[in-house]
């Protein structure tokens, strides 16, 4: 299918770029759309990463301010898993480890990619790439709580595998990556 580029233009460029496109597209029936203006949030790719401590039979979820809440009046601290920004250069894998030593202070005793998904394919870029991870006492290298240099202030959530999907259904977990990931371990039957 056809697709007509009229202009583009960065309209915003800070932590993300805002890119504002005039456009014409092929319809289903062939015909050329009229000249309409889209508008599209670009920044890196990012991985997510659900950990599971093996021995305590349970996720270690992260809690950390979330300025967006605040628009819906709810409670702007989110409990999500493990989850960052690709580095240019950098490849998932190694991201993954990275921001689950940041964040929750453990290496991984083995790293699974699940998948990748789009976030919000209406009008941003980004790719969050899915992983799987197990840990135990023996791979904690530190207390985690989040990069400094990157103002986190990181509050790590015990949940026991047997209360998960409890938390899901009770809307305690709102985050969409989290509740794909943890519907993917049960799903697994893990």
């Amino acid at each position: 299918m056809k697709i007509n580029i009229i202009s583009e233009e960065t309209v915003f460029d800070k932590f993300f770029h805002i890119r504002k496109t005039r456009l014409q597209f092929e319809n289903f029936d062939r015909t050329m759309s009229p000249e309409v203006t889209r508008y599209s949030f670009e920044k890196s790719d990012a991985i997510a990463v659900l950990v599971y401590h093996v021995s305590k039979d349970a996720y270690i979820l992260v809690r950390q301010f979330r300025i967006p809440l605040l628009q819906h009046k709810i409670d702007p601290w989110m409990t999500e898993i493990v989850a960052g920004g690709i580095a240019e250069g950098e490849d998932p894998d190694t991201a993954a480890r990275r921001e689950i030593v940041e964040e929750i202070g453990y290496e991984t005793l083995n790293l699974e990619k699940i998948y990748f998904f789009y976030v919000s394919p209406g009008i941003l870029n980004e790719r969050v790439q899915l992983f799987f991870a197990e840990v135990d006492e023996s791979s904690k290298v530190n207390e985690g709580g989040g990069a400094e240099h990157e103002d986190e202030d990181i509050e790590l959530i015990w949940l026991p595998r047997s209360e998960a999907m409890q938390w899901i259904e009770s809307q305690r977990i709102g985050d969409a990556k989290t509740i794909i990931a943890l519907q993917w371990h049960f799903q697994k039957g893990l």
